[in-house]
């Protein structure tokens, strides 16, 4: 599936997921979604909420097989961030069923960690997530899970 024409590779930059992450990692996507300076930001009045990022959030979470297991990631780090075992223990998940879904929230800029390579590495939401985490309650609301 993953080198299917449909997903692609996210790393070549082709397919649905691919052109995900070429989408959300392009300098273009990041002006956008990070305007210079608190007021810009949107302090105080909520943020900004790009549409495409949360065309991003239906997609890995309701239209996507293994959303759901994605959303509950999500939800977890953003009460308390957490290394992939801690995850794979409190969701009851298996382990590479947990690091395969981490690597799709990196990829598409949801979650982030200092040091993936690193046995224990330990992921948070990324700051666009957090600005954005209300779009994703919406979501979840939607799709009726929580």
């Amino acid at each position: 599936m993953a080198g299917s024409p449909m997903f692609g590779s996210a790393a070549a930059g082709t397919g649905v997921l691919g052109g995900l992450a070429s989408l959300l990692l392009s300098p273009a996507w990041l002006l956008h979604a990070y305007p210079s300076g608190p007021a810009a930001a949107g302090e105080g009045s909520g943020g900004y909420i790009d549409p495409r990022f949360k065309r991003v959030l239906w997609y890995l979470i309701a239209s996507s097989r293994g959303g759901i297991n994605r959303a509950k990631i999500i939800d977890l780090v953003s009460g308390r961030p957490a290394n992939a075992n801690q995850i794979a223990q409190e969701l009851k998940l298996d382990y590479k069923t947990v690091l395969h879904h981490l690597k799709v929230l990196a990829e598409n800029g949801l979650i982030i960690t200092d040091n993936k390579d690193a046995y224990g590495a330990t992921y948070f939401l990324t700051p666009l997530m957090e600005k954005n985490y209300a779009s994703f309650q919406e979501i979840m609301g939607k799709i009726g899970k929580k």
